[in-house]
């Protein structure tokens, strides 16, 4: 959805003009806030559901938001069609990422490389037919995503037996190597006090970890909908929006290798990538209004290294989770950690449509 943001806010591709209508942050808060919804109440419910429920769900919902979208004109029902996938998006990572906890430790690695793939796959694919199709034709085409996730979880997945246990621990949430920290053992009276004080205890012994991947996002996304439709050279053959889905691409393609790399090399201080990823966030923004980068090869290594500072700010985040959380807890640490970066998308959401409108007014030609 985001691939096509600019097509779906029916922004001309007119080479003389700097700025859309309607700024693709609206998307994309239409794109995570039912998301973010569905991952913030998810820790409160989501263990009583069976794994072929949620995502039969999922399936079901991915599939309605692309025939919606694909099929109507009108700004409002589209808006609705990506609020379901979002729907779709939200309850099928809170759900596959709590699934990696039933197996071992490299499919966490393999999760993060997947939705990596996913992202340079569904972005390429849409800018490869959006150059000899229609967006809604596109986007019809689209509709076989869902399908092919249908017959990979009903037909091709090895479902372990512990799909079918309950979650029914309640010790400590994060362990070194010599044993419980101190720190981090809560008391017997918290333990019954659950749903949502066992919700706060386990946020607060992640914050680490909430809070870079909340940082890196809020970055990652300032940067993709608040600049990337704005940034845009005028003397190459491609368009403004061909432009802004070769850099959707670009960017996807750093964040699969960033989110590749955990099998390779595990980078414990994630933070740094979280501010590395501001210092971007300030060239971009200054890029975008006033327009001082000579070639746009510049700009494409630049969100290349977008990409490769926000996937692995994400995969090493999840991987050092998945090694200090106890198994019986994993599931439900991983499930909630996932909250954080959609709150980060959320802010950017916000922001990005005030940041658009600020630049499109003042911005140097």
């Amino acid at each position: 959805m985001l691939s096509a943001a600019v097509d779906l806010t029916a922004k001309s591709d007119d080479d003389s003009a700097y700025c859309g209508a309607k700024s693709t942050g609206a998307i994309l808060l239409a794109d995570i806030l039912p998301s973010f919804g569905i991952k913030a109440i998810a820790p409160l419910f989501i263990n009583k559901m069976h794994y072929n429920v949620k995502v039969s769900l999922a399936i079901l919902l991915s599939l309605v938001s692309f025939l919606m979208v694909a099929s109507v004109s009108n700004f409002s029902l589209i808006i609705i069609g990506v609020c379901i996938a979002a729907l779709s998006s939200g309850l099928g990572e809170v759900t596959f990422l709590a699934m990696t906890s039933h197996f071992e430790k490299s499919v966490v690695t393999a999760w993060s490389s997947g939705t990596g793939f996913a992202g340079i796959l569904g972005a390429t694919i849409y800018l490869a037919l959006s150059l000899v199709l229609t967006p809604s034709q596109s986007i019809y085409i689209m509709v076989l995503v869902p399908l092919i996730e249908f017959l990979t979880y009903w037909f091709v997945l090895v479902k372990p037996a512990t799909f079918n246990e309950r979650n029914n621990a309640d010790k400590p949430l994060l362990e070194d190597q010599d044993g419980p920290s101190e720190a981090l053992i809560l008391t017997d009276e918290a333990e019954h006090q659950r749903p949502f004080v066992k919700l706060y205890t386990t946020a607060r012994e992640l914050k680490y970890f909430m809070m870079s991947l909340f940082l890196v996002y809020v970055a990652e996304y300032l940067i993709n909908q608040g600049t990337f439709e704005i940034i845009w050279f005028q003397d190459m053959a491609w368009s403004a929006a061909v432009q802004y889905r070769v850099y959707q691409v670009v960017y996807q393609v750093g964040v699969t290798v960033s989110r590749s790399s955990a099998s390779f090399y595990h980078f414990k201080h994630v933070h740094i990538l979280s501010i590395l990823q501001c210092v971007n966030l300030v060239y971009f923004i200054c890029e975008a209004r006033f327009a001082f980068t000579p070639h746009i090869s510049i700009i494409l290594i630049l969100i290349f290294w977008e990409g490769l500072l926000g996937g692995g700010c994400y995969v090493n985040s999840f991987y050092a989770i998945y090694e200090q959380v106890p198994h019986h807890k994993r599931e439900y640490a991983l499930g909630l950690a996932s909250v954080s970066d959609s709150c980060g998308i959320v802010c950017a959401g916000i922001l990005a449509t005030f940041l658009h409108n600020y630049i499109c007014k003042f911005r140097v030609p």
